[in-house]
């Protein structure tokens, strides 16, 4: 059997002729059907080509019984079968294409012809894993098959669309739980916008400063020149302009510190005085005790603390 009935062809007259004694012959006549069937597959006309293929076939079954054919018979019959997969799949007839295929690696396991035309026909089933399962099996023995590779990229790509969809999906679902789409995913969503526009805006930035930097180059290189000194290239120009810019930072620090510590000295002077007054002083601006006794309704307890009354 190849799978076939005699609803899968109008003209099944010729496949119930006795097949000839002399398997010669037989696979003489097998020959002109397997070159008819490529002539017709070449012209567009996979009707008569699978037609072809499998009137082929089945004059070489009998010669191969339980897989004791001889090696002619079996390599004819294993490219009538690869050839009439690949019609099946022509003719979206996925099903048969598959059993066809499966018919063929009954005569040799490992054929990489017939578990490719396996594989792409388990793809076209929704069999993901069978199909990556024979394409394995294929690059075993084959790893530089360009069409057994490409079948396999083909699906590996199908499978992440199909991944991708099934997680759009289930986050759709989750938002509609939530009476709207989903928070996290909106969330997300937003923060990767709001990032996207501030890289935009540092990147505006980055543009207009440049620009403005070499307007004012270009302008000390006018000057330059008019003093009859060399022009300067823009890195050397740049270089300066930052180690200027250092400088001028390391001073401010340095004029800073030197006020912090101006700064602290007068405040330890004016402890000193007060402290000669019995004025007390302190760094976070408290009131002292004259102050605090023009204002009503507070005074100063022993211990130190403030409070009302």
């Amino acid at each position: 059997e190849d799978g076939f009935t005699d609803d899968d062809d109008d003209d099944d007259d010729d496949d119930k002729d006795t097949p000839p004694a002399d398997p010669t012959v037989a696979i003489v006549e097998a020959m002109t059907h397997k070159e008819e069937g490529n002539a017709a597959f070449k012209g567009g006309d996979y009707t008569a080509a699978a037609r072809s293929y499998r009137k082929g076939t089945t004059l070489l079954k009998p010669f191969n019984k339980n897989n004791t054919g001889d090696e002619q018979v079996k390599s004819l019959l294993l490219t009538l079968q690869t050839n009439l997969s690949m019609v099946c799949c022509k003719q979206d007839k996925h099903k048969l294409s598959r059993d066809v295929a499966a018919k063929a690696l009954e005569i040799d396991p490992i054929n990489v012809k017939a578990l490719y035309r396996r594989a792409v026909a388990y793809r076209q089933l929704g069999d993901a894993e069978s199909a990556r399962s024979d394409l394995k099996e294929a690059l075993k023995h084959e790893p530089n098959n360009k069409a057994v590779r490409k079948e396999m990229v083909s699906m590996k790509k199908e499978v992440e669309t199909s991944r991708a969809n099934e997680k759009e999906r289930l986050q759709k679902a989750f938002g509609a739980k939530k009476g709207g789409s989903s928070f996290l995913y909106n969330d997300k969503e937003e923060e990767e916008r709001r990032k996207a526009e501030e890289k935009k805006r540092q990147e505006v930035a980055e543009a207009e400063a440049l620009k403005k930097r070499k307007i004012e180059w270009e302008d000390e290189c006018v000057r330059r020149m008019s003093h009859n000194e060399d022009a300067i290239s823009f890195e050397d120009w740049e270089k300066e302009r930052k180690k200027e810019e250092e400088e001028e930072e390391q001073a401010r620090k340095k004029a800073s510190k030197e006020e912090e510590e101006r700064r602290k000295a007068e405040q330890q002077a004016a402890k000193a005085a007060a402290k000669k007054n019995d004025v007390v002083v302190d760094d976070d601006d408290e009131l002292t005790e004259k102050e605090l006794a023009m204002m009503r309704g507070y005074k100063k307890t022993k211990d130190g603390r403030t409070t009302s009354y």
